[in-house]
């Protein structure tokens, strides 16, 4: 069962990825508790061009804020398959793990589940 927040008529997907503008490296967020705790913090300092990807792929930008929470807001586009195993083999390859091209995923949900192994590898 996935864990959602809602804002508006969007709702995140758990689990998510962060992605950095120009960082190959990605974010793992397994969700709600996750985001409230460190990810949707204003310390987690976010520039205009970074985003949340969630597990179906929708693409949440990370710079409207509520009080002190940060709150991903819907950009309109998501990632398909291919571009997020991209993505995910960029990851880890920047993280040093071998076999990258190796690499694959049914889901987008399971290109993700890659991400938190490789976190906890």
């Amino acid at each position: 069962m996935s864990e959602t927040i809602e804002h508006g008529t969007a709702a995140v997907n758990w689990p998510g990825v962060v992605l950095h503008d120009g960082d190959p490296e990605l974010v793992y967020v397994a969700g709600l508790a996750d985001w409230e705790r460190d990810a949707g913090t204003p310390a987690a300092g976010y520039a205009a061009s970074d985003c949340l990807i969630d597990a179906s792929g929708r693409v949440f930008t990370l710079t409207a804020r509520t009080g002190q929470r940060i709150v991903p807001h819907p950009r309109g586009d998501s990632k398909g398959l291919v571009e997020m195993l991209g993505l995910v083999k960029a990851h880890a390859a920047q993280v040093g793990s071998c076999c990258v091209a190796k690499l694959y995923a049914p889901s987008i949900r399971d290109a993700i589940a890659i991400v938190a192994a490789l976190q906890d590898g």
